[in-house]
Protein backbone atom coordinates (compact mmCIF):
# COMPACT_ATOMS: atom_id res chain seq x y z
CA UNK A 1 0.00 0.00 0.00
CA UNK A 2 2.84 1.97 0.41
CA UNK A 3 4.77 1.24 -2.68
CA UNK A 4 1.13 2.47 -4.39
CA UNK A 5 1.24 6.44 -2.17
CA UNK A 6 4.56 6.84 -3.13
CA UNK A 7 4.23 5.98 -7.22
CA UNK A 8 1.19 8.04 -6.92
CA UNK A 9 2.94 11.13 -5.18
CA UNK A 10 5.85 10.49 -7.60
CA UNK A 11 3.16 10.63 -10.47
CA UNK A 12 1.68 14.04 -9.18
CA UNK A 13 4.99 15.74 -8.88
CA UNK A 14 6.09 14.40 -12.45
CA UNK A 15 2.83 16.23 -13.80
CA UNK A 16 3.46 19.47 -11.82
CA UNK A 17 6.95 19.53 -13.48
CA UNK A 18 6.08 19.01 -17.29
CA UNK A 19 3.36 21.46 -16.72
CA UNK A 20 5.29 24.40 -15.45
CA UNK A 21 8.00 23.40 -18.48
CA UNK A 22 5.08 24.14 -20.78
CA UNK A 23 4.41 28.07 -20.08
CA UNK A 24 5.40 30.39 -22.32
CA UNK A 25 7.75 33.13 -20.75
CA UNK A 26 9.73 35.68 -22.10
CA UNK A 27 13.56 34.97 -22.98
CA UNK A 28 16.73 36.94 -22.84
CA UNK A 29 18.62 36.49 -25.23
CA UNK A 30 22.41 36.99 -25.85
CA UNK A 31 24.08 40.31 -28.39
CA UNK A 32 22.55 39.50 -32.13
CA UNK A 33 19.14 37.76 -31.00
CA UNK A 34 15.72 39.45 -30.23
CA UNK A 35 14.68 40.30 -27.35
CA UNK A 36 11.13 39.82 -25.51
CA UNK A 37 10.16 37.07 -27.99
CA UNK A 38 8.10 34.21 -25.85
CA UNK A 39 9.74 30.55 -26.90
CA UNK A 40 6.35 29.25 -28.50
CA UNK A 41 5.72 25.15 -28.49
CA UNK A 42 6.93 23.30 -30.78
CA UNK A 43 6.16 24.78 -34.45
CA UNK A 44 6.91 24.27 -38.28
CA UNK A 45 8.22 27.34 -40.25
CA UNK A 46 5.94 27.60 -43.63
CA UNK A 47 8.12 29.07 -47.01
CA UNK A 48 7.30 29.87 -50.70
CA UNK A 49 10.80 30.13 -52.61
CA UNK A 50 11.81 30.08 -55.44
CA UNK A 51 15.62 28.63 -54.16
CA UNK A 52 16.28 25.18 -55.75
CA UNK A 53 16.61 21.96 -53.61
CA UNK A 54 20.08 21.96 -52.71
CA UNK A 55 19.72 25.32 -50.89
CA UNK A 56 16.82 24.53 -48.87
CA UNK A 57 18.05 21.21 -47.58
CA UNK A 58 21.31 22.86 -46.46
CA UNK A 59 19.45 26.11 -44.94
CA UNK A 60 16.29 23.83 -42.94
CA UNK A 61 19.80 21.06 -41.79
CA UNK A 62 21.37 24.39 -40.43
CA UNK A 63 19.26 26.32 -39.02
CA UNK A 64 17.00 23.92 -37.21
CA UNK A 65 20.42 23.29 -35.57
CA UNK A 66 20.91 26.55 -34.46
CA UNK A 67 20.36 27.96 -31.45
CA UNK A 68 17.65 30.67 -32.17
CA UNK A 69 15.62 27.81 -33.82
CA UNK A 70 15.96 25.27 -30.75
CA UNK A 71 15.08 28.86 -28.57
CA UNK A 72 12.07 29.09 -30.45
CA UNK A 73 11.10 25.37 -30.77
CA UNK A 74 11.02 25.11 -34.44
CA UNK A 75 10.55 21.74 -35.23
CA UNK A 76 10.30 21.62 -38.89
CA UNK A 77 10.59 23.47 -42.09
CA UNK A 78 8.04 23.08 -45.08
CA UNK A 79 9.04 24.96 -48.73
CA UNK A 80 6.16 25.49 -51.27
CA UNK A 81 8.05 25.49 -54.87
CA UNK A 82 6.07 27.90 -57.45
CA UNK A 83 7.90 28.90 -60.38
CA UNK A 84 5.42 31.74 -61.85
CA UNK A 85 3.99 34.85 -60.36
CA UNK A 86 0.36 33.14 -60.44
CA UNK A 87 1.82 30.33 -58.20
CA UNK A 88 2.83 32.36 -55.78
CA UNK A 89 0.03 34.12 -55.48
CA UNK A 90 -2.17 31.49 -54.76
CA UNK A 91 0.26 30.13 -51.99
CA UNK A 92 0.83 33.43 -50.36
CA UNK A 93 -2.79 34.70 -50.43
CA UNK A 94 -4.32 30.81 -49.22
CA UNK A 95 -4.93 32.03 -45.01
CA UNK A 96 -4.90 27.98 -44.72
CA UNK A 97 -1.78 27.71 -46.29
CA UNK A 98 -0.50 30.69 -43.95
CA UNK A 99 3.07 30.98 -45.91
CA UNK A 100 5.44 32.97 -43.48
CA UNK A 101 7.93 33.97 -45.79
CA UNK A 102 8.69 34.01 -49.54
CA UNK A 103 12.12 34.18 -50.03
CA UNK A 104 14.40 33.80 -53.35
CA UNK A 105 13.40 34.23 -56.95
CA UNK A 106 14.83 38.24 -57.63
CA UNK A 107 13.55 41.91 -57.01
CA UNK A 108 10.82 41.63 -60.05
CA UNK A 109 9.07 38.54 -58.55
CA UNK A 110 8.82 40.33 -55.16
CA UNK A 111 7.55 44.16 -56.61
CA UNK A 112 4.57 41.85 -58.01
CA UNK A 113 3.98 40.68 -54.93
CA UNK A 114 4.29 43.67 -53.20
CA UNK A 115 2.06 45.35 -55.78
CA UNK A 116 -0.26 42.52 -55.20
CA UNK A 117 -0.55 43.10 -51.64
CA UNK A 118 0.81 39.39 -50.16
CA UNK A 119 3.77 40.80 -48.43
CA UNK A 120 3.38 42.10 -44.86
CA UNK A 121 5.92 44.76 -43.88
CA UNK A 122 8.43 43.77 -40.67
CA UNK A 123 7.52 46.12 -37.94
CA UNK A 124 9.94 44.63 -35.16
CA UNK A 125 12.15 47.21 -34.33
CA UNK A 126 14.78 45.56 -33.22
CA UNK A 127 14.64 43.12 -35.55
CA UNK A 128 15.06 46.14 -38.46
CA UNK A 129 17.72 47.69 -36.24
CA UNK A 130 19.85 44.02 -36.54
CA UNK A 131 19.21 43.65 -40.35
CA UNK A 132 20.38 47.18 -41.12
CA UNK A 133 23.60 46.34 -38.84
CA UNK A 134 24.50 43.24 -40.89
CA UNK A 135 23.23 44.66 -44.08
CA UNK A 136 24.09 47.36 -45.75
CA UNK A 137 21.29 49.60 -47.83
CA UNK A 138 23.03 49.61 -51.37
CA UNK A 139 25.66 47.16 -52.71
CA UNK A 140 27.52 48.20 -55.54
CA UNK A 141 24.77 50.53 -56.59
CA UNK A 142 22.24 48.31 -55.86
CA UNK A 143 19.24 48.49 -53.48
CA UNK A 144 18.86 45.87 -50.63
CA UNK A 145 16.31 47.15 -48.92
CA UNK A 146 12.88 48.12 -50.76
CA UNK A 147 10.09 50.18 -48.02
CA UNK A 148 6.89 50.84 -49.15
CA UNK A 149 5.18 54.51 -49.56
CA UNK A 150 5.11 54.93 -45.90
CA UNK A 151 8.87 53.83 -45.11
CA UNK A 152 8.06 50.58 -43.54
CA UNK A 153 10.44 47.64 -44.35
CA UNK A 154 8.76 45.04 -47.25
CA UNK A 155 11.67 43.12 -48.27
CA UNK A 156 15.46 43.04 -48.31
CA UNK A 157 18.34 40.89 -49.58
CA UNK A 158 20.02 38.31 -47.62
CA UNK A 159 22.60 37.02 -50.99
CA UNK A 160 24.15 39.09 -54.02
CA UNK A 161 24.92 37.75 -57.19
CA UNK A 162 25.94 39.32 -60.38
CA UNK A 163 24.93 38.13 -64.30
CA UNK A 164 27.29 37.11 -66.67
CA UNK A 165 28.43 33.93 -69.03
CA UNK A 166 30.44 30.93 -67.90
CA UNK A 167 32.98 30.11 -70.77
CA UNK A 168 34.34 26.39 -71.54
CA UNK A 169 38.10 26.99 -72.68
CA UNK A 170 38.72 23.57 -74.37
CA UNK A 171 35.28 24.15 -76.69
CA UNK A 172 36.62 27.58 -77.50
CA UNK A 173 40.16 26.14 -78.07
CA UNK A 174 38.42 23.47 -80.28
CA UNK A 175 36.65 25.80 -82.71
CA UNK A 176 39.54 28.74 -82.48
CA UNK A 177 36.57 31.08 -81.09
CA UNK A 178 38.15 34.12 -78.74
CA UNK A 179 36.81 34.43 -75.22
CA UNK A 180 34.29 36.99 -75.08
CA UNK A 181 34.38 39.68 -73.13
CA UNK A 182 31.06 42.04 -74.03
CA UNK A 183 27.02 40.72 -74.36
CA UNK A 184 27.41 42.06 -77.89
CA UNK A 185 30.41 39.94 -79.09
CA UNK A 186 28.02 37.05 -78.68
CA UNK A 187 25.93 38.32 -80.95
CA UNK A 188 28.62 38.19 -83.98
CA UNK A 189 28.91 35.73 -86.75
CA UNK A 190 31.76 34.61 -85.40
CA UNK A 191 29.88 32.68 -82.86
CA UNK A 192 28.02 30.90 -85.41
CA UNK A 193 29.88 27.52 -86.09
CA UNK A 194 27.36 25.50 -88.22
CA UNK A 195 23.76 23.97 -88.17
CA UNK A 196 24.23 21.22 -85.86
CA UNK A 197 26.69 22.73 -83.63
CA UNK A 198 25.84 25.95 -81.21
CA UNK A 199 28.73 27.89 -79.62
CA UNK A 200 25.69 29.58 -76.57
CA UNK A 201 23.43 28.50 -74.34
CA UNK A 202 20.63 30.78 -73.62
CA UNK A 203 17.55 29.57 -71.04
CA UNK A 204 13.55 30.05 -72.41
CA UNK A 205 13.29 33.32 -69.77
CA UNK A 206 9.69 31.51 -68.32
CA UNK A 207 11.51 28.98 -67.06
CA UNK A 208 14.53 30.98 -65.67
CA UNK A 209 14.51 33.96 -63.71
CA UNK A 210 18.70 34.59 -64.08
CA UNK A 211 18.61 34.44 -67.69
CA UNK A 212 15.30 36.71 -67.77
CA UNK A 213 17.37 39.00 -65.61
CA UNK A 214 20.16 38.92 -68.05
CA UNK A 215 17.88 39.92 -71.09
CA UNK A 216 16.71 42.52 -69.39
CA UNK A 217 20.25 43.96 -68.39
CA UNK A 218 21.31 44.05 -72.46
CA UNK A 219 17.58 45.53 -73.15
CA UNK A 220 18.31 48.73 -70.23
CA UNK A 221 22.44 48.57 -71.71
CA UNK A 222 21.66 48.87 -75.56
CA UNK A 223 18.22 50.44 -75.61
CA UNK A 224 15.44 48.40 -76.61
CA UNK A 225 16.00 48.14 -80.70
CA UNK A 226 19.68 47.38 -80.42
CA UNK A 227 18.87 45.06 -77.13
CA UNK A 228 16.49 42.96 -78.99
CA UNK A 229 18.49 43.09 -82.37
CA UNK A 230 21.46 41.82 -79.72
CA UNK A 231 19.47 39.22 -78.20
CA UNK A 232 17.98 38.04 -81.72
CA UNK A 233 21.59 37.32 -83.05
CA UNK A 234 22.77 35.85 -79.87
CA UNK A 235 19.65 33.41 -79.74
CA UNK A 236 20.85 32.77 -83.71
CA UNK A 237 23.95 31.35 -82.12
CA UNK A 238 22.39 29.38 -79.31
CA UNK A 239 20.80 26.59 -78.32
CA UNK A 240 18.07 27.62 -76.11
CA UNK A 241 17.60 25.02 -73.00
CA UNK A 242 14.56 24.31 -70.27
CA UNK A 243 16.26 26.64 -67.14
CA UNK A 244 19.59 28.19 -65.69
CA UNK A 245 20.78 24.29 -64.55
CA UNK A 246 20.49 23.40 -68.14
CA UNK A 247 21.71 26.11 -69.36
CA UNK A 248 25.30 25.97 -67.27
CA UNK A 249 25.52 22.22 -67.37
CA UNK A 250 25.70 22.78 -71.49
CA UNK A 251 29.20 24.46 -70.93
CA UNK A 252 29.89 22.51 -68.40
CA UNK A 253 29.72 19.33 -70.61
CA UNK A 254 31.14 21.07 -73.39
CA UNK A 255 28.09 20.94 -75.54
CA UNK A 256 28.67 24.97 -75.96
CA UNK A 257 31.05 27.10 -75.46
CA UNK A 258 29.67 29.99 -73.69
CA UNK A 259 26.49 29.78 -71.01
CA UNK A 260 24.39 32.47 -69.61
CA UNK A 261 24.86 32.52 -65.82
CA UNK A 262 24.77 33.73 -62.65
CA UNK A 263 27.99 34.16 -60.48
CA UNK A 264 27.14 30.90 -58.24
CA UNK A 265 26.69 28.83 -61.45
CA UNK A 266 30.10 29.92 -62.91
CA UNK A 267 31.77 28.92 -59.10
CA UNK A 268 29.78 25.88 -59.53
CA UNK A 269 30.80 25.23 -62.79
CA UNK A 270 34.54 25.64 -62.31
CA UNK A 271 34.20 22.91 -59.48
CA UNK A 272 32.81 20.22 -61.86
CA UNK A 273 35.16 21.17 -64.82
CA UNK A 274 38.32 23.47 -64.33
CA UNK A 275 38.48 24.97 -68.40
CA UNK A 276 35.28 26.60 -67.37
CA UNK A 277 35.42 30.34 -66.39
CA UNK A 278 32.98 32.82 -65.05
CA UNK A 279 33.01 36.13 -66.25
CA UNK A 280 31.65 39.25 -66.06
CA UNK A 281 31.02 41.46 -68.79
CA UNK A 282 33.22 44.89 -68.81
CA UNK A 283 30.86 47.62 -67.34
CA UNK A 284 27.89 45.94 -68.67
CA UNK A 285 26.17 43.46 -65.53
CA UNK A 286 24.52 44.68 -62.22
CA UNK A 287 24.49 43.31 -58.70
CA UNK A 288 21.17 41.89 -57.88
CA UNK A 289 20.04 41.37 -54.50
CA UNK A 290 17.95 38.16 -53.86
CA UNK A 291 15.28 39.06 -51.78
CA UNK A 292 13.33 37.74 -48.44
CA UNK A 293 10.25 39.20 -46.68
CA UNK A 294 7.12 37.90 -44.71
CA UNK A 295 4.17 36.79 -45.59
CA UNK A 296 0.64 38.70 -45.46
CA UNK A 297 -0.67 35.63 -44.19
CA UNK A 298 2.07 34.90 -41.83
CA UNK A 299 0.93 32.32 -39.53
CA UNK A 300 4.37 31.92 -37.28
CA UNK A 301 5.24 35.75 -36.66
CA UNK A 302 8.10 34.92 -34.07
CA UNK A 303 9.52 31.65 -36.34
CA UNK A 304 9.67 33.65 -39.27
CA UNK A 305 11.19 36.72 -37.47
CA UNK A 306 13.98 33.90 -35.89
CA UNK A 307 14.89 33.24 -39.54
CA UNK A 308 15.28 36.12 -40.47
CA UNK A 309 17.34 37.30 -37.87
CA UNK A 310 19.46 33.70 -38.25
CA UNK A 311 19.74 34.43 -42.44
CA UNK A 312 21.46 38.00 -41.82
CA UNK A 313 23.90 36.75 -38.95
CA UNK A 314 26.85 36.13 -39.88
CA UNK A 315 26.17 32.22 -38.91
CA UNK A 316 23.54 31.79 -41.45
CA UNK A 317 25.28 34.24 -43.94
CA UNK A 318 28.23 31.81 -43.86
CA UNK A 319 25.44 28.90 -45.17
CA UNK A 320 25.89 30.80 -48.73
CA UNK A 321 29.16 29.91 -48.61
CA UNK A 322 28.91 26.26 -48.70
CA UNK A 323 29.92 24.57 -51.15
CA UNK A 324 27.20 23.47 -53.59
CA UNK A 325 25.56 26.73 -52.88
CA UNK A 326 28.63 29.41 -53.79
CA UNK A 327 26.28 32.55 -53.28
CA UNK A 328 28.00 35.88 -51.86
CA UNK A 329 26.50 37.42 -48.74
CA UNK A 330 25.51 40.83 -48.25
CA UNK A 331 27.19 40.90 -44.41
CA UNK A 332 30.75 40.80 -45.31
CA UNK A 333 31.71 39.52 -41.72
CA UNK A 334 30.63 36.28 -42.93
CA UNK A 335 33.96 35.95 -44.36
CA UNK A 336 35.97 36.26 -41.18
CA UNK A 337 34.36 32.63 -39.45
CA UNK A 338 36.13 30.01 -39.49
CA UNK A 339 34.29 28.70 -42.63
CA UNK A 340 34.41 31.91 -44.74
CA UNK A 341 38.25 32.29 -44.22
CA UNK A 342 38.56 29.26 -46.30
CA UNK A 343 36.50 30.61 -49.15
CA UNK A 344 39.04 32.57 -50.84
CA UNK A 345 37.55 31.54 -53.97
CA UNK A 346 34.70 33.31 -53.10
CA UNK A 347 35.78 36.63 -51.42
CA UNK A 348 37.46 36.79 -54.28
CA UNK A 349 34.64 36.95 -56.92
CA UNK A 350 32.56 39.48 -53.86
CA UNK A 351 35.46 42.06 -54.66
CA UNK A 352 35.60 41.58 -58.43
CA UNK A 353 32.01 42.01 -58.37
CA UNK A 354 32.04 45.28 -56.11
CA UNK A 355 34.37 46.88 -58.30
CA UNK A 356 33.02 46.13 -61.71
CA UNK A 357 31.46 49.30 -62.44
CA UNK A 358 28.00 47.83 -64.72
CA UNK A 359 25.21 49.66 -65.68
CA UNK A 360 22.37 51.75 -64.22
CA UNK A 361 19.12 49.35 -63.67
CA UNK A 362 15.90 50.38 -63.44
CA UNK A 363 14.97 47.75 -61.54
CA UNK A 364 10.93 48.97 -61.58
CA UNK A 365 10.59 49.26 -65.17
CA UNK A 366 11.99 45.44 -65.50
CA UNK A 367 9.07 44.48 -62.88
CA UNK A 368 6.68 46.69 -65.05
CA UNK A 369 7.01 44.75 -68.29
CA UNK A 370 8.46 41.43 -67.40
CA UNK A 371 5.56 39.38 -68.51
CA UNK A 372 5.54 40.93 -71.57
CA UNK A 373 9.02 40.60 -72.66
CA UNK A 374 9.43 37.17 -71.08
CA UNK A 375 6.79 36.04 -73.64
CA UNK A 376 8.09 38.13 -76.23
CA UNK A 377 11.26 36.76 -76.39
CA UNK A 378 9.82 33.19 -75.97
CA UNK A 379 7.15 33.37 -79.01
CA UNK A 380 9.64 35.35 -81.36
CA UNK A 381 13.01 33.45 -80.66
CA UNK A 382 12.28 30.42 -78.77
CA UNK A 383 9.38 28.95 -80.55
CA UNK A 384 10.44 29.75 -84.37
CA UNK A 385 13.78 29.01 -83.17
CA UNK A 386 14.88 26.41 -85.90
CA UNK A 387 14.09 29.17 -88.80
CA UNK A 388 15.55 31.46 -86.94
CA UNK A 389 19.02 29.25 -86.76
CA UNK A 390 18.22 28.84 -90.58
CA UNK A 391 18.61 32.51 -91.61
CA UNK A 392 20.89 33.50 -88.92
CA UNK A 393 23.53 30.57 -90.65
CA UNK A 394 22.41 31.49 -94.42
CA UNK A 395 23.28 35.15 -93.61
CA UNK A 396 26.60 34.24 -91.86
CA UNK A 397 27.55 31.30 -94.56
CA UNK A 398 26.98 33.88 -97.31
CA UNK A 399 29.15 36.72 -95.37
CA UNK A 400 32.06 34.34 -95.56
CA UNK A 401 31.67 33.01 -98.32
CA UNK A 402 31.52 36.79 -100.40
CA UNK A 403 28.41 36.28 -101.95
CA UNK A 404 27.22 39.28 -99.80
CA UNK A 405 29.01 41.93 -98.26
CA UNK A 406 29.47 43.98 -95.18
CA UNK A 407 26.59 46.78 -96.08
CA UNK A 408 24.05 44.63 -96.94
CA UNK A 409 24.37 42.18 -94.18
CA UNK A 410 24.03 45.10 -91.60
CA UNK A 411 20.90 45.93 -93.25
CA UNK A 412 19.51 41.97 -93.33
CA UNK A 413 20.65 42.30 -89.44
CA UNK A 414 18.72 45.21 -88.97
CA UNK A 415 15.84 43.53 -90.98
CA UNK A 416 16.81 40.59 -88.40
CA UNK A 417 16.53 42.11 -85.28
CA UNK A 418 13.05 44.13 -86.50
CA UNK A 419 10.93 44.23 -83.21
CA UNK A 420 7.11 44.12 -83.36
CA UNK A 421 6.57 45.80 -79.53
CA UNK A 422 7.44 49.09 -78.55
CA UNK A 423 9.17 49.27 -75.37
CA UNK A 424 6.17 51.91 -74.16
CA UNK A 425 3.30 49.22 -75.50
CA UNK A 426 5.52 46.43 -73.51
CA UNK A 427 4.32 48.63 -70.28
CA UNK A 428 1.47 49.75 -71.28
CA UNK A 429 0.41 45.96 -72.00
CA UNK A 430 1.97 44.13 -69.56
CA UNK A 431 -0.86 44.20 -66.64
CA UNK A 432 -3.58 43.03 -69.12
CA UNK A 433 -1.12 40.86 -70.37
CA UNK A 434 -0.94 39.21 -67.15
CA UNK A 435 -4.64 38.96 -66.27
CA UNK A 436 -6.30 38.72 -69.80
CA UNK A 437 -6.18 35.24 -71.17
CA UNK A 438 -7.46 36.26 -74.40
CA UNK A 439 -5.06 39.01 -74.92
CA UNK A 440 -2.29 37.11 -73.72
CA UNK A 441 -3.46 34.58 -76.71
CA UNK A 442 -3.85 37.28 -79.12
CA UNK A 443 -0.24 38.77 -78.50
CA UNK A 444 1.44 35.22 -78.64
CA UNK A 445 -0.10 34.46 -81.77
CA UNK A 446 0.98 37.78 -83.61
CA UNK A 447 4.46 37.87 -82.07
CA UNK A 448 4.98 34.44 -83.13
CA UNK A 449 3.40 34.70 -86.90
CA UNK A 450 5.87 38.16 -87.07
CA UNK A 451 9.32 36.62 -86.52
CA UNK A 452 8.30 33.83 -88.62
CA UNK A 453 7.36 35.87 -91.62
CA UNK A 454 10.53 37.87 -90.95
CA UNK A 455 12.86 34.82 -90.75
CA UNK A 456 11.51 33.87 -94.09
CA UNK A 457 11.02 37.21 -95.83
CA UNK A 458 15.02 37.02 -95.55
CA UNK A 459 15.79 33.77 -96.60
CA UNK A 460 14.22 33.90 -99.18
CA UNK A 461 15.81 37.32 -100.38
CA UNK A 462 19.36 35.75 -100.18
CA UNK A 463 18.60 32.39 -100.99
CA UNK A 464 15.34 32.36 -103.29
CA UNK A 465 13.80 29.21 -104.28
CA UNK A 466 15.69 27.09 -107.25
CA UNK A 467 12.70 27.42 -109.54
CA UNK A 468 14.57 25.69 -112.47
CA UNK A 469 13.66 21.90 -113.70
CA UNK A 470 14.23 19.50 -111.06
CA UNK A 471 13.40 15.70 -111.27
CA UNK A 472 11.57 15.61 -107.79
CA UNK A 473 10.42 11.98 -106.83
CA UNK A 474 6.94 13.00 -107.12
CA UNK A 475 7.96 13.91 -110.68
CA UNK A 476 9.61 10.68 -111.62
CA UNK A 477 6.32 8.55 -110.33
CA UNK A 478 4.25 10.68 -112.03
CA UNK A 479 6.36 10.46 -115.89
CA UNK A 480 6.73 6.23 -115.13
CA UNK A 481 3.01 6.40 -114.46
CA UNK A 482 2.85 8.00 -117.72
CA UNK A 483 5.17 6.02 -119.70
CA UNK A 484 3.46 2.48 -118.66
CA UNK A 485 -0.36 4.37 -119.47
CA UNK A 486 0.66 4.85 -122.48
CA UNK A 487 2.87 1.69 -123.41
CA UNK A 488 -0.19 -0.42 -122.53
CA UNK A 489 -2.50 1.39 -124.10
CA UNK A 490 -0.41 0.80 -127.70
CA UNK A 491 0.10 -2.88 -126.91
CA UNK A 492 -3.69 -3.04 -126.85
CA UNK A 493 -3.85 -1.37 -130.23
Amino acid sequence: MKIKKIAILILFVSILTIGSTTVLTPRAYDNDTIPDVQTPKAQTLTIVTRHDTTIQTKFRTEFLASQIAQDLGIAGMNFYSATTDEGWKTLLEDPAIGVDLAWGGGPALFYTMNKWGLLKPIDNTTLIDFINAKCPDIIAGAEMKVNDSSGNLIYVANAISSFGFTVNHDFLDQYALPVPTTWEELASPTYYINPSVKAISMGDPPLTTSNTKIYHIILQAFGWEEGWSILTRMAGNAGIYPGSVDTRAAAVGGEVGIAMTIDFYGTIAKRENPSTEYIIPEGQSIVNGDPIALGVNCDNLAAAEGFLQYLFSEEGQTVWMHEGLDRLPVNVEAFKTPYGLTRTDIYTLYNETLVNEGIEFNETQAAEYLDTTIYYFHQTLVKPHASLRTTWGEMVAQLGDGIINETYFADLVEELGAVNMTEAEALAWNEQYQEDDDFSAEKDSEWKSFAVAKYKAILAKIKPEDTSFQLTPVLVSTILVAAMTIFFRRRRK
